[in-house]
């Protein structure tokens, strides 16, 4: 399974437990955007974020995510990114 495919996994399963949405729901539209879509706050991204970090070993910035993961599928490539840069990859 190569980098982007692991944090995709992770990251939708947290974010369906997050936001009480179905698994393949969120797989079909990666084009969700968190804000307008979802209504995405705080309370929403904290767990998310916080579950992310635990699962991946990375640190991940609530306004930097804002920023570069408007969508699932920006969020996950943001994470991605992340993953790499941290893990010197």
């Amino acid at each position: 399974m190569d980098i982007r495919a692991k944090v995709a996994e992770v990251f939708i399963i947290n974010m369906a437990d997050v936001f009480m949405l179905d698994e393949e729901y969120i797989a079909a539209n990666p084009d969700l955007n968190f804000k307008e879509d979802l209504a995405a706050n705080s309370i929403k991204y904290f767990p998310l974020l916080a579950a992310l970090e635990d699962e991946l070993g990375i640190e991940i910035s609530l306004h930097d995510f804002q920023n570069e993961g408007k969508t699932v599928s920006l969020g996950i490539d943001y994470v991605t990114w992340l993953y790499k840069k941290q893990k010197n990859m």
